[in-house]
């Protein structure tokens, strides 16, 4: 501040001129707004909400098309059969839901954990079941994806050990419904084997299964290929067959934009 800027008094009082003042009030709103953008960008970056998902999947379809159909209007809402893009072989000891001879296959890839799984669980599924798979058109199979840490190896191993005396889609039900928050322990060993028990299994053939990890490379065979097929978060849906290829879905999108890519595969 200059000397001239300041005027004393009589008094002990010191008086800033109109113009010093000025600048002060501009800096001290310029440090204002640069701390509240700060401190706004930090906290937007602790949040994921669904919204979030769907705007992250919108930007993904503009780079590559299959992400996000709904965005696409060429193939999907063309005249014309569809043609995937990403071709892969389900491994033969995964089991699905539906008739074999289904011509188009639905393959999520996701992790128990998952909050937006749990919501493609919740309000997709039930609807491409009932339409679709029961229906005899489409066959679904669920795949580990484990993106949540070691409560997740837990309950994706759990389902393998829980397929050795066939419930495994019990167990994927019952696991979605009754879905904890995610990393608060609720996927631990001992709890998963009480999940046992309410599904009415070998509680001790179970238990051996479990703590024996007898299945945990398979989950980590099936990580690694929901990376390899470009997977970057849960859930990822593949939507087609080995003729026509698959298409890929990112997020636990609406039910429509299932139904319009299904349609495309049948016609």
């Amino acid at each position: 501040m200059e000397l001239d800027d300041i005027e004393k008094t009589n008094t002990t009082n010191v008086i800033i001129k109109k113009s010093t003042f000025n600048k002060l009030i501009i800096g001290i709103v310029t440090i204002a707004i640069i701390s509240a953008f700060l401190g706004g960008y930090v906290l937007g970056s602790e949040t994921n909400t669904p919204s979030d998902i769907l705007k992250d999947s919108k930007k993904a379809s503009s780079q590559t098309p299959t992400n996000q159909p709904q965005s696409q209007p060429d193939p999907y809402q063309s005249s014309k059969k569809i043609q995937g893009s990403i071709n892969f072989e389900v491994p033969s000891f995964v089991r699905f839901i539906g008739d074999e001879s289904a011509p188009v296959s639905i393959v999520e890839f996701g992790d128990y954990q998952c909050p937006f799984c749990k919501r493609f669980f919740d309000q997709t599924e039930p609807e491409i079941k009932k339409e679709y798979i029961d229906t005899g058109k489409v066959k679904f199979y669920f795949l580990d994806f484990v993106v949540n840490g070691v409560d997740s190896f837990t309950l994706a191993e759990g389902a393998w050990c829980a397929e050795e005396q066939g419930k495994y889609y019990q167990y994927h039900d019952y696991v979605y419904s009754n879905q904890g928050k995610e990393y608060s322990g609720w996927g631990t060993p001992e709890n998963v084997k009480i999940f046992a028990i309410d599904l009415g299994l070998d509680v001790e053939e179970f238990s051996l299964c479990l703590d024996s990890k007898k299945y945990e490379s398979r989950v980590q065979q099936l990580t690694t290929l929901a990376t390899n097929l470009g997977s970057t978060g849960t859930p990822t849906a593949f939507i087609g067959n080995s003729e026509n290829g698959y298409t890929k879905i990112t997020g636990a999108q609406p039910y429509e934009i299932f139904k319009n890519i299904f349609d495309k595969y049948l016609e």
